[in-house]
């Protein structure tokens, strides 16, 4: 087991360091990833996250709401978590701390998740990843989105009422958030994707993990990587703490079987991409949050397989 999460974690690990060499290097401007990021968060994400969600079986959908209320309460209460310490010990920005937040309570389910849970899983499991792609783009990512905007709104000193109107029609507006949306909607009502469409969606989407990770890596290059009492603190809540929440809330709704152990792994797969790229396209570069990503995925070659041992009965 130990040789599928390696064999799983390697490719994460190369793609970050070849955009880290990159950027180093001055290949690339590890300055300039505006446009590099603007791709990500309003093309290949939201495809990818509609292809996801539109092939979810509407059966599926409907009869794992055990499953998907363990999820959206994981990743809220470690979220929540994440940023009352944040803002408690550290005294971050409002801004800074949601994009901490996010990378600490939603997984790296696209690169991570879906070939780990296949290789314990088998198969079967696609459908309970597509779902946790779903809860962290419908549930989760917006409570940042909607914080980066009111952060940016505040800052030009638009009165109350244009802030709520504003960030309304923002969140509704971005791509990231209509893609899994769309998805959900078709999925329900079991319409059927043509072919042509979805072998597009797939072309465009499987550039999705590779680039958002290369992005990383580049903003990684132009930051100056430290271990500090903020990064320790957010992977400590990420790969020790948050599986143990998944479990309270597996126990506390009685979900059980397979879905009760990917709920649990999904859990203790380390820190995700979507905060930092969420906070490039606010302009901010969060150096905690890029050392815990890194220090998180590290870690997790131990954290994981653990998991992955104590739910074997499951």
């Amino acid at each position: 087991m130990l040789t599928v999460i390696a064999s799983t974690l390697t490719p994460v690990f190369v793609v970050l360091l070849l955009g880290f060499i990159a950027g180093k290097r001055k290949i690339v401007d590890n300055l300039q990833v505006r446009s590099l990021n603007l791709f990500v968060m309003n093309f290949a994400l939201p495809i990818a996250l509609f292809k996801a969600t539109s092939l979810t079986p509407r059966a599926k959908l409907l009869s794992e709401y055990h499953f998907v209320i363990v999820l959206v309460l994981t990743m809220w209460t470690t979220y929540a978590l994440n940023f009352i310490i944040q803002k408690r010990f550290f005294n971050t920005t409002l801004g800074e701390n949601s994009v901490r937040a996010l990378t600490v309570g939603l997984p790296n389910v696209t690169a991570i998740a879906l070939p780990l849970l296949v290789s314990v899983l088998g198969q079967g499991s696609l459908v309970d990843v597509a779902i946790s792609i779903c809860v962290g783009a419908v549930f989760l990512s917006p409570i940042t989105l909607l914080i980066l905007a009111y952060t940016k709104a505040s800052t030009q000193g638009l009165p109350i009422d244009k802030q709520i109107k504003d960030l309304l029609i923002h969140l509704v507006e971005r791509p990231i958030v209509i893609g899994p949306f769309l998805g959900i909607i078709v999925a329900l009502l079991g319409w059927h994707v043509p072919e042509v469409l979805l072998n597009s969606a797939e072309l465009i989407g499987k550039a999705t993990p590779g680039v958002a990770l290369f992005l990383t890596g580049l903003v990684l290059s132009s930051q100056k990587i430290h271990f500090s009492a903020p990064v320790i603190s957010s992977v400590v809540l990420k790969n020790f703490i948050q599986p143990f929440i998944a479990v309270a809330f597996v126990l506390m709704l009685g979900l059980t079987g397979p879905s009760a152990r990917a709920a649990i792994l999904i859990g203790a797969v380390p820190c995700g991409f979507f905060g930092i790229l969420f906070g490039l396209a606010n302009d901010i570069r969060s150096e905690v949050s890029g050392a815990s990503l890194l220090l998180s995925n590290i870690i997790s070659l131990v954290t994981l397989s653990a998991a992955i041992y104590f739910t074997a009965s499951m």
